[in-house]
């Protein structure tokens, strides 16, 4: 076994490179761990918590025998909003590391002495974790978000992100590159320009924001831990929304690894940008308007390998400004506490302008670990553009629970909607067309039903194909099996 610190690794000392208001520094470092036994053969890089933060005190996790910091990221069980903007919070264990190989993940549980039940997510991993006393055992032999749930319960659910190795590390001595080390950073805002690289060493918890606006060539990436926990809620008196990676007016972006939690609102956001790869990001959000990525009149991008546990929608495609076009989530691991999963609307021409279209949107191998509030794959229409050629594709819900909390009576699992709402810029109405939704699975929960309405005569909910539904064990091939409302104003609904 051979353990390297940070320092030797990169032969670099920890530098910071254009940042100001640093108010606190408790610095950590990362292992890198080569094992090899009779049975397992693997690398791991194993990244310590910054010294003045507290490990969560109930849950104990190691990696191939090695003890991981173990986080407590705050959550949200309520699925009801709360206008004060002090909604009650829980929180959870999180931990993450890097590897290659075989990875034998042990979690020891110092406050609960019966484990009846284990389930590791996703379900589709196979995974059969073993029980002994308080202590879960299981082996993970390919980097993804894990999440691991014991006694049937979703309280103190455990998030394990489990990264690749990272490649391709950056020149630090490049000064177009700014390294942030391990250690708890308070910084206010980072403001990049064109052609910079932003990387957040595995160990940094930064208190700040990341902020690109009118660049190209921007990347942010590594392995650290973006958290917004210093500001109250974005309603509470003089407080602001604090987005905490936010691109405006800028192409070529690539962002990757980067764990983001307890944003003050919500957490990735993109305006009138284009050209972007955002690979492996973790948000774990809490609060008000805490949606996950939120990508508004955008073009040309790929998320992909993600994590998103939000308290507003997970995955959500919006016009603020012009149109949005070709935009993919792909293999992305979500928990909706509130409101949707996969979300187009309800601002759809927010900019109001002439002929918005929001078109060619693909969510794809996507797995709903929870969806508790409202709709899983939902179209919300309440201004006048055209949404068109979208696809839902390979969807596992493996809890389906919609209707918890308040969402009353909108707790649909397919959910294509025009008409008006509180969020509405235009008077007229718009069109939806040219919708698939193709292998959508829910493994267990509730029934749920669909509705697809259309606004009127000349706004209608145009040729939605739905294929391979399958809910509860039950192949779906009509609306009657779908418990789907419709209404006049639709037209070209097929099963297969």
């Amino acid at each position: 076994m051979e353990v390297m610190t940070v320092k030797e690794k990169s032969k670099l000392p920890i530098l910071i490179l254009a940042i100001s208001a640093i108010l606190s520094v408790a610095f950590a470092t990362y292992r890198v761990v080569d094992l090899i036994s009779n049975s397992t053969k693997a690398t791991l890089v194993l990244y310590d918590g910054p010294k003045l933060m507290r490990q969560a005190g109930d849950t104990k996790i190691s990696v191939n025998g090695n003890p991981l910091f173990v986080y407590n990221a705050p959550v949200n069980n309520t699925h009801t909003w709360v206008e004060n903007g002090n909604p009650p919070m829980d929180y959870t264990a999180m931990t993450y590391f890097d590897f290659e190989g075989t990875a034998k993940i042990e979690i020891e549980l110092t406050e609960v002495t019966d484990i009846s039940k284990v389930k590791v997510s996703p379900l589709s991993a196979g995974i059969k974790p073993k029980v002994n006393g308080n202590k879960i055992t299981f082996t993970v032999k390919k980097p993804d978000q894990y999440t691991v749930e014991y006694n049937d319960s979703v309280e103190r659910a455990i998030h394990i992100f489990a990264n690749p190795l990272e490649q391709d590390l950056p020149d630090f001595n490049d000064e177009n590159v700014i390294y942030v080390g391990p250690g708890l950073w308070n910084i206010d805002n980072v403001a990049l320009e064109s052609g910079q690289t932003l990387y957040l060493s595995g160990g940094a918890v930064v208190y700040g924001t990341i902020r690109a606006n009118n660049v190209e060539n921007v990347t942010v990436r590594g392995r650290g831990i973006m958290d917004g926990s210093l500001w109250s809620s974005w309603k509470n008196e003089g407080q602001i929304a604090r987005v905490p990676i936010d691109f405006v007016n800028s192409k070529n972006i690539y962002v990757e690894g980067i764990i983001f939690m307890n944003p003050n609102a919500w957490t990735f956001n993109s305006l009138s940008s284009e050209n972007a790869t955002i690979d492996n990001i973790k948000i774990i959000s809490a609060r008000q308007n805490g949606d996950g990525i939120t990508l508004q009149s955008c073009k040309n991008f790929t998320v992909t390998n993600s994590f998103v546990r939000s308290w507003d929608d997970s995955l959500v495609v919006k016009n603020y400004e012009g149109n949005s076009d070709n935009i993919t989530f792909d293999n992305i691991k979500v928990w909706t506490d509130l409101a949707q999963s996969c979300e187009i609307g309800y601002e759809t021409n927010k900019g109001q302008r002439e002929n918005a279209v929001i078109s060619n949107i693909t969510f794809k191998n996507i797995t709903v670990l929870h969806n508790f509030h409202k709709p899983v794959i939902s179209i919300h229409n309440s201004d006048d553009a055209t949404v068109r050629d979208i696809r839902y594709s390979n969807i596992v819900v493996e809890d389906a629970q919609m209707g918890e909390g308040d969402a009353g009576a909108n707790k649909q699992l397919i959910d294509f909607t025009i008409m008006g709402s509180g969020w509405s810029a235009t008077k007229e109405r718009g069109h939806i067309k040219n919708i698939t939704v193709e292998n959508v699975k829910i493994l267990s929960g509730k029934a749920a039903p669909s509705r697809i309405i259309g606004f009127d005569k000349d706004h209608l909910v145009e040729n939605v194909k739905i294929k391979g539904l399958n809910i509860l064990g039950k192949d779906i091939k009509s609306s009657e099996d779908a418990n789907l409302e419709t209404n006049e104003y639709v037209s070209g609904i097929v099963f297969e």
